[in-house]
């Protein structure tokens, strides 16, 4: 393991086990067992530390989604592209805590970083071409291209299933509510009409492609790790 990574993973442990406003760049030198120098000799603040931390995690879920992407086309639907996110999302402490915008533990990490920017900018990039790769393969009812409102309600019906999970827990099984988002995302979003194997094997290069695309610049944002 490089120290690189020693420092990050001890940073996104004290960061879920204290939360950011109380972990000191001394506490996870000492985690990490190095000097506190050595860590302002990659990051120049705890704030881009912790940032890092952050950005790493947004490119384990991006590889993540890839990942399911590649082994089935049917993936590249909106309904089940968002049901796998919120999976992977809630399975993972810190993922959970940035959608779910838990500012309690995350503190000026949700808002004040170029990383938290850059992960919303780059969803916000994926955006359009992502909806219109459906739309063009008849994966989706309504044309985005001619419906300014349709990032929104998107948006709007997503972030909902999200932000519940911190304000309003309940007993479901979280399969289940990412059963609920996938059924509302499809009725409301989809054609009737169940999607060819053919559309989707079609459509499936071209949402691969835009994933990897995102995946690319996110890794070659984070710090090249030296070998221990």
């Amino acid at each position: 393991m490089s120290r690189e990574t020693r420092i990050l993973d001890a940073a996104g442990d004290l960061l879920l086990a204290f939360g950011y406003r109380k972990v000191t760049v001394d506490d996870v030198a000492r985690r990490a067992d190095v000097g506190k120098g050595t860590i302002y000799l990659h990051w120049s603040s705890k704030l881009e530390l912790f940032a890092t931390v952050l950005m790493r995690e947004a490119a384990a879920l991006t590889e993540a989604q890839l990942v399911r992407l590649r082994a089935d086309p049917a993936e590249v639907q909106l309904h089940r592209t968002m049901r796998s996110l919120f999976l992977l999302v809630m399975r993972r402490p810190l993922a959970r805590a940035f959608y779910t915008g838990d500012t309690e533990l995350l503190g000026a990490l949700s808002h004040d970083t170029k990383v938290a920017q850059q992960v919303r900018r780059d969803e916000e990039a994926l955006g359009p071409p992502y909806h219109a790769a459906l739309y063009a393969h008849g994966l989706l009812a309504d044309d985005p291209a001619a419906d300014p409102a349709f990032p929104y309600r998107l948006a709007a019906t997503v972030a909902g299933f999200f932000v519940l999970e911190r304000m309003l827990p309940t007993d479901v099984d979280l399969e289940a509510k990412a059963d609920a988002l996938a059924v509302t995302v499809r009725r409301s979003f989809e054609p009737a009409a169940p999607a060819s194997p053919a559309q989707l094997a079609a459509a499936a290069p071209a949402v691969i492609d835009l994933f990897e695309r995102i995946s690319t610049g996110i890794t070659h944002a984070l710090p090249v790790e030296e070998q221990p």
